[in-house]
């Protein structure tokens, strides 16, 4: 069976008022457009009742796009036809014999919408009893090796064999921007991947800590890039090898750390007001210094987002391999970081980066992106 349609599933945009629905789903269908357009993917995509729907003779090439696309919950190579009680049971049947063997088990499922002569379970019981016949096989309702489905709406009907998970979430561009420091490693890819699978733009900031270690974030935004359709992800470095430098010399043993990270925070901070993003995302989980987040986050007004907070290393580990196929470094190479604890005085703190002249250094790096 020749597949020249995608039924498009989303899910928490169903729960939205009206018109905030129609923005989610017309921003939705845009970021899809997009992305056939990147892809060199002629389609044209189209709104119906609590489904978006993909006309394309390239469903494979399609397919691979809509597994990238946040909003998409789950979405099914599909024939449409008209919504008539036997061509429906013809269509259902036709699909079975393709998929299903003697040896298979299967089950009818039909989903129907509106009013129609004829009702669901009528459909199932007389579809699944001809697919029965002509292929010998056996009806497993519960755990079948083969679905044969079919969704009923607006006097159209789409009939397919199989649900793709797509990504979920809110589609990009919906929650505003935020700014995310990147340093390369699992947790900054993951915890920007997070928040753009909450619909929110993101512009990269990263601070070059060479002569210090530093890992290219080069993979890092090639990766991201693979889920950006319908907003771009927007770049900026800067030299931040130098700032570091000068904390490290002038600065005290145990203050090293948090001192870069507060520095980190200011630059993102300005940045922040130049693209009018609403907070700032680090790739920070339990694992690190809880008690000196308070320090860290005291050193801007805008909000520090931590997606990733709530999780351990083998978790954060795991999650970041399952999206890309593969796994980031754990951890950032830094030279300059300092092992051990030690106890931070918030008086002591901001005394050092008056002597640092701290304002001077963000300038500074804000000039050096």
């Amino acid at each position: 069976m020749d597949f020249n349609w995608i039924l498009i599933r989303y899910g928490e945009i169903g729960l939205k008022s009206s018109y905030v629905r129609r923005s989610f789903e017309n921003r939705l269908m845009e970021n899809i457009r997009r992305g056939l357009e990147n892809k060199g993917i002629d389609g044209k995509v189209q709104r119906g009742y609590g489904r978006i729907f993909l006309n394309t003779t390239e469903t494979n090439k399609a397919s691979e796009l809509l597994k990238k696309i946040f909003g998409v919950v789950s979405f099914s190579p599909c024939v449409k036809i008209e919504a008539e009680f036997e061509g429906i049971v013809e269509k259902l049947v036709e699909l079975g014999e393709e998929k299903i063997s003697e040896e298979d088990s299967f089950a009818v499922r039909v989903r129907r919408t509106g009013e129609h002569g004829f009702s669901s379970k009528d459909i199932e019981e007389e579809a699944g009893r001809i697919i029965l016949e002509k292929t010998n096989s056996e009806v497993n309702l519960d755990r079948p090796d083969f679905k044969i489905m079919a969704d009923v709406r607006q006097g159209q009907c789409y009939i397919f064999g199989e649900k793709t998970p797509g990504p979920g979430g809110l589609p990009l561009g919906t929650q505003g921007k935020v700014v995310s420091l990147i340093t390369g490693d699992c947790g900054s890819f993951l915890s920007t991947w997070m928040m753009m699978k909450r619909g929110c733009s993101v512009v990269v900031l990263h601070g070059k800590m060479d002569p210090y270690g530093d890992i290219e974030i080069d993979r890092t935004i090639e990766e991201l890039g693979r889920w950006s359709h319908g907003s771009s992800v927007d770049v900026i470095d800067f030299d931040h090898g130098m700032n570091l430098f000068n904390i490290k010399e002038e600065g005290e043993r145990g203050y090293t750390c948090i001192l870069c990270k507060r520095l980190l925070l200011r630059v993102a901070e300005r940045v922040a007001e130049k693209v009018d993003a609403s907070a700032i995302v680090t790739g920070e989980w339990m694992e690190d210094n809880l008690g000196e987040m308070k320090f860290t986050d005291s050193s801007v007004e805008i909000p520090v987002v931590r997606p990733l907070i709530g999780m351990n290393r083998n978790e954060v580990r795991e999650m970041c391999r399952n999206i890309p196929g593969d796994t980031f470094p754990m951890t950032k190479v830094c030279e300059a970081m300092e092992t051990g604890k030690f106890k931070v005085e918030k008086e002591r703190l901001e005394e050092i980066e008056s002597r640092l002249n701290i304002d001077e250094l963000v300038e500074d790096a804000l000039e050096a992106r």
